[in-house]
């Protein structure tokens, strides 16, 4: 193994401190949630992140940003450095739904998500593919206006591109890359 020391500190260290502090925070994010007894899904939808990257929190997989964080922490009505504390107490399974509560409808989001009723947002990107609306290649954020309009439902635009790239349907769907740009269009294939 190779070790490099700087100021007495083995790096090799610091790499498991650091996997040891994402575990820990992981951790964490997993007992707000299970607390609040809400889904990785339910989470991802309040705080409008993919649910597949909540896991990867959970897990200890990834570093994520500050931004990630507080956004997080905001879903639980706690602030950013009090969900990774592990002295902070995590407050009780009422609390943490009426702090949530307050966030969701803060953002216009569905309150039947926090009841366990989850929108199906994948029947409803189905249906609204039969409508014709992706015969004209649009954005997911010109997506998600139209699915918001159509069903009175919010959807972020990152949870619109994860259902047209890995839904049921997404060998239906043509990724139109811009020449220059950020945003990709989605279209039915002909």
């Amino acid at each position: 193994m190779y070790l490099k020391i700087i100021n007495n500190v083995q790096l090799a260290d610091v790499a498991e401190n650091d996997k040891s502090a994402l575990k820990e925070y992981g951790k964490r994010v997993r007992t707000f949630r299970k607390e609040a007894n809400i889904s990785q899904e339910a989470l991802a939808t309040f705080a409008q992140l993919y649910q597949s990257y909540i896991a990867s929190i959970e897990k200890g997989d990834i570093n994520i940003g500050i931004l990630a964080q507080e956004t997080l922490s905001n879903t639980f009505g706690v602030k950013h450095y009090q969900l990774s504390d592990p002295d902070f107490p995590i407050p009780p399974k009422n609390v943490l739904r009426e702090n949530i509560r307050r966030y969701i409808a803060s953002k216009n989001i569905d309150p039947a998500c926090l009841k366990d009723k989850m929108p199906n947002h994948v029947r409803h990107m189905n249906d609204l593919l039969k409508t014709g609306f992706l015969n004209e290649a649009r954005t997911s954020k010109q997506i998600a206006e139209k699915y918001k309009n159509e069903y009175e439902l919010e959807i972020s635009p990152t949870r619109i591109t994860e259902i047209l790239r890995k839904g049921p349907g997404s060998n239906n769907i043509e990724i139109i890359r811009p020449l220059n740009g950020k945003q990709n269009k989605y279209k039915l294939k002909q």
